[in-house]
């Protein structure tokens, strides 16, 4: 089953691969993530609490305080007050909340005034749930994201935000498979073949609002309705509301077809006339597919006038219809391994795509028609 949602309002879209924040850590050297144990995490929306929304925020502090082997922290009550807002007295009805259910136990070395705390072996092999320290801590002078959650009174929201990172996919785009979340073209404009030159076709696209969804992470935030704008409508305030306060954005890629499982080829700027930044890699990239196309159009440039305001992307002329879609990202990523293997993977497209349309247009402009595109692969 999908949902959609009719178009939302505009948000900030903010790089965070430059961002840094503070980092207070428990006991022993850890990186700027931490790891929630996927088993568990279920878990926590079932066990008897006081206040939902508190216990899960608490669980994520401490455990935002570990150190590189995800089990000891000194982080408590004051962590909790100074990160997220939550008074000491309902931290530690918290606390002891999570003491008591047996997901975390005080050390021998705990003591009233210094409090510590160890969680249970994390299972690596289990494929836990990356979370970045800076989702507690905040970016820089920034209100931290899980403060802003836990704001809202909402404890499905930060349900859903954890989900999403629990949704990443590693590879170039480093975001939530397009099954799961996507943001989709206009229904009355898909992609389109503008014209043929040479050996290469030039296809116009342009990304919609209008955004899907599917799979059994949805669920929890669905309701009973026989009508089902009414019934997936809890589900895409949430998605609007995180949008809302910059922890999600939807990143333009273009696929290579089609199809939910289509490759990923590059991410796009729709505003790439209007760049500000001369360095910004992606508004060069396409721009460098823009001008390739105008080349490749040469004299004929009603056709461009015809497509005013789309992404042009030349393709060789035995390729399928492309597609651009918005692939769903968390603002504040997790600098873990898998990250940094995703982020080359991104580079190495972004520039390899870059060389080849700045080839193919000077091919062009020099009358070659004869040379395809050089496609890229991750």
């Amino acid at each position: 089953m999908a949902g959609k949602m009719c178009p939302a309002g505009n948000f900030v879209m903010v790089d965070a691969e430059n961002q840094t924040g503070g980092q207070l850590r428990g006991k022993g050297k850890g990186g700027l993530f931490f790891a929630v144990d996927r088993a568990l995490w279920p878990q926590l929306w079932t066990l008897e609490t006081a206040n939902r929304l508190n216990f899960v925020t608490a669980y994520l502090v401490l455990l935002a305080g570990t150190g590189s082997d995800h089990q000891l922290t000194k982080w408590s009550a004051k962590a909790c007050e100074e990160h997220v807002g939550m008074g000491k007295p309902r931290a530690m009805r918290a606390i002891e909340e999570l003491v008591q259910h047996g997901i975390i136990t005080r050390t021998e070395n705990s003591t009233r005034m210094r409090p510590q705390y160890r969680f249970p072996p994390l299972d690596r092999d289990a494929d836990p749930i990356f979370l970045p320290v800076q989702l507690v801590t905040g970016l820089k002078q920034e209100t931290p994201v899980l403060r802003r959650v836990r704001e809202t009174g909402d404890a499905l929201l930060l349900r859903m935000l954890v989900d999403l990172y629990g949704l990443i996919e590693t590879d170039a785009t480093y975001g939530v498979p397009i099954t799961s979340l996507r943001e989709n073209p206009p229904d009355h404009h898909p992609a389109r073949k503008l014209f043929e030159s040479g050996a290469n076709t030039v296809w116009a696209m342009e990304l919609g609002n209008q955004r899907a969804a599917q799979g059994e992470w949805t669920t929890v935030h669905r309701i009973n309705a026989a009508d089902q704008d009414e019934a997936w409508a809890p589900f895409w305030e949430r998605v609007a509301l995180l949008a809302k306060m910059g922890a999600l954005w939807f990143e333009p890629w273009i696929f290579d077809g089609d199809a939910l499982d289509a490759e990923p080829l590059m991410p796009v700027d729709p505003s790439f006339h209007y760049a500000v930044r001369e360095t910004d890699r992606i508004a060069g990239l396409t721009r460098l597919a823009y001008e390739a196309s105008a080349e490749l159009a040469g004299e004929r440039t009603y056709f461009l006038d015809r497509a005013e305001g789309d992404i042009l992307v030349p393709f060789p002329g035995h390729h399928r219809a492309p597609e651009i879609r918005g692939v769903a990202k968390l603002r504040v990523e997790p600098d873990t391994p898998g990250h940094r293997i995703a982020y080359a993977r991104r580079m190495r497209l972004i520039e390899g795509y870059s060389e080849a349309f700045a080839t193919l247009r000077n091919d062009a402009a020099n009358g070659r028609l004869d040379r395809p595109l050089r496609m890229n692969s991750p």
